[in-house]
């Protein structure tokens, strides 16, 4: 299985996040990940990351998880529900 991360320029992080990822596997997209700052009520926190299933023709996310405290770990996330998904 190879695994890409390729910076989305087209998608503009939210929530005062700086970079989104356009993650393929085996050359099919899969979904997004990026990174966000959870206001906390005063300043920012720190760094947290998002994944996101969703594939072209999607309407909608088919799945979403937040507050994952690093890139790899959301990359995981994706990855680990997107693989679970094809064999069922």
């Amino acid at each position: 299985m190879k695994v890409r991360l390729a910076t989305d320029t087209t998608t503009e992080p939210g929530m005062r996040g700086t970079v989104i990822y356009r993650v393929t596997v085996d050359g099919t997209w899969i979904g997004w990940i990026g990174d966000y700052r959870d206001w906390k009520g005063w300043r920012y926190g720190g760094r947290r990351w998002f994944a996101c299933w969703r594939q072209d023709g999607d309407t909608a996310a088919r799945w979403y998880r937040n507050e994952l405290p690093t890139r790899t770990a959301a990359r995981n996330a994706l990855i680990t529900r997107t693989t679970a998904s094809d064999s069922n």
